[in-house]
């Protein structure tokens, strides 16, 4: 039996202890599973989604925030309501998009190029924050302060956050009184530190991720109000929105490769001789800002979506998922233009006749979490700017074994593989070989499985083989390959 570890496509293929494919698929403890096609479940916002957010207000109702370059919106169960300040269509840059950032019973929206946005739970528009706050690039809640980051208060301050008076978010005058302050953030090394590329919350502390830096930022009272301290020099994202926090749990693709930073200070570089330069080979780092990281609150998964080869002008058509409680990783394709975590808000039956006007049309069965109220999900905008969840029918997928000599040093029969799959996709195997590793892998027909043995039957003779696994249709356990393998010769 082999099972099917980790994918390392980082290293070699022959000797390769983890798996050189493993697409279209999400990493588990055991082995994968099949990874959902995008389905959409609203009407569109007319132009590609640069941010949402999902919260939940004291009543228990869910309310759900999308931007785009000239609208914010309220999202419905099936459609989307305008709810823009009256004063006028925003106008976002290319490379601009929008931060949320709940506050008790409001949520506050910024984009540098517009004043910080609000609005209350229930409200019909947003309206400039009072209390002339700066316009900025990144929001977070800390402690009990509203942090900005990469402000403009008239003059663009790249390094600099200011917060709010304490507990007030209409008060930004700087005052030792109510504790409303900035701070540059400037490192003596690393070209400065770089502009600010995010802000995280937490009621304990606060990171500020640069582009060669990161920083914690403790509240400490008066006078210094927020301590902001270097933990680590060198270690930034040239992408602002692959940044995702997990609790205390921050992933963020950095100069140097995915990494994990833990409790606001431990970093672990979770790509390095994995799948960095697999990653780097296939970005398209001229759209660094199309890189939109989410982690999925089903699972220990964060997914980044991202424009590799062969996009089209920087739309997002591959994603890289880990899990990060097993350290494992997952690759696949798909055109998606934002990702996000949300809250599903429950749907009647009237209300699925504006998604279809067929049940069986749905794309999503009826017993799915997609129509419950309440339910934690990861959501997506697609490329149509319609709201939906990875919940359509399962992606074809393909796993793929390093290469192996199951008679070391000389050739090998096999006659039949057996896909350990549990599930309902049906599989096909081939097989890559070759007698000399100068030679090229060839590979064979696909071969479907014996409907008795559940076994793809071969009649091969070769030195080196590599198996791959490909599927139609959804599994929930992908765990490995039973080959059967004989020893005929050494030639």
């Amino acid at each position: 039996m082999l099972d099917f570890p980790e994918w390392l496509p980082d290293l070699p293929d022959l000797g390769n202890p983890g798996l050189t494919i493993a697409k279209n698929v999400l990493p588990q403890g055991k082995g994968y599973r099949s990874m959902g096609s995008p389905v959409a479940i609203t009407d569109a916002i007319n132009a590609r989604a640069r941010g949402a957010i999902a919260a939940v207000a004291n009543t228990d109702i869910i309310y759900s925030y999308v931007g785009n370059a000239t609208k914010l919106y309220l999202v419905g169960a099936t459609s989307h309501t305008d709810v823009t300040n009256t004063g006028g269509a925003y106008t976002l840059t290319e490379k601009e998009n929008w931060e949320f950032q709940k506050w008790g019973e409001k949520v506050v929206a910024v984009s540098i190029g517009e004043n910080p946005q609000v609005i209350t739970f229930g409200g019909t528009n947003f309206t400039d924050l009072a209390g002339s706050p700066p316009k900025a690039n990144h929001i977070a809640a800390i402690n009990n302060f509203m942090v900005l980051g990469n402000i403009n208060d008239g003059t663009h301050e790249p390094q600099t956050v200011r917060w709010s008076a304490i507990g007030d978010i209409t008060d930004w005058t700087i005052s030792a009184t109510t504790q409303a302050d900035e701070s540059v953030i400037y490192s003596d090394n690393n070209n400065g530190g770089g502009a600010i590329q995010g802000v995280t919350g937490g009621a304990d502390f606060g990171l500020i991720i640069q582009e060669y830096s990161t920083w914690r930022m403790v509240y400490e009272g008066s006078p210094r109000i927020f301590g902001i301290y270097e933990i680590l020099s060198g270690v930034g994202t040239p992408c602002k929105n692959s940044i995702t926090q997990e609790g205390s749990l921050l992933h963020m693709l950095s100069q140097e490769g995915f990494v994990q930073i833990s409790n606001g200070s431990e970093r672990k570089k979770i790509g390095e001789e994995k799948v960095d330069r697999y990653f780097f080979n296939d970005y398209d780092a001229s759209y660094p800002y199309r890189v939109v990281g989410a982690s999925d609150p089903r699972s220990s998964i964060v997914i980044w979506i991202y424009p590799g080869a062969n996009n089209t002008n920087g739309v997002p058509n591959k994603y890289i998922a880990y899990n990060w409680l097993i350290g494992r990783w997952a690759h696949g394709e798909i055109d998606v233009e934002w990702i996000y975590r949300s809250i599903s808000p429950g749907y009647t039956m009237e209300e699925l006749d504006s998604v279809s006007a067929s049940l069986d049309a749905l794309g999503v069965t009826l017993d799915s979490d997609d129509w419950k109220g309440g339910t934690l999900r990861l959501s997506l905008y697609d490329t149509a700017d319609k709201k939906g969840t990875f919940d359509g029918a399962a992606l074809a997928a393909s796993l793929e074994t390093a290469e192996a000599q199951f008679n070391p040093g000389k050739r090998s029969f096999v006659s039949g593989v057996r896909p350990l799959l549990d599930g309902d996709a049906v599989p096909t195997i081939q097989l890559g070989t070759r007698n000399l590793l100068s030679d090229s892998v060839t590979w064979g027909s696909a071969i479907s499985v014996n409907a008795v043995t559940g076994m793809s039957n071969f009649t091969d003779d070769h030195r080196y083989h590599r198996i791959r696994m490909n599927t139609t249709g959804e599994f929930n356990d992908a765990i490995g390959l039973d080959v059967d393998a004989q020893p005929s010769g050494g030639i």
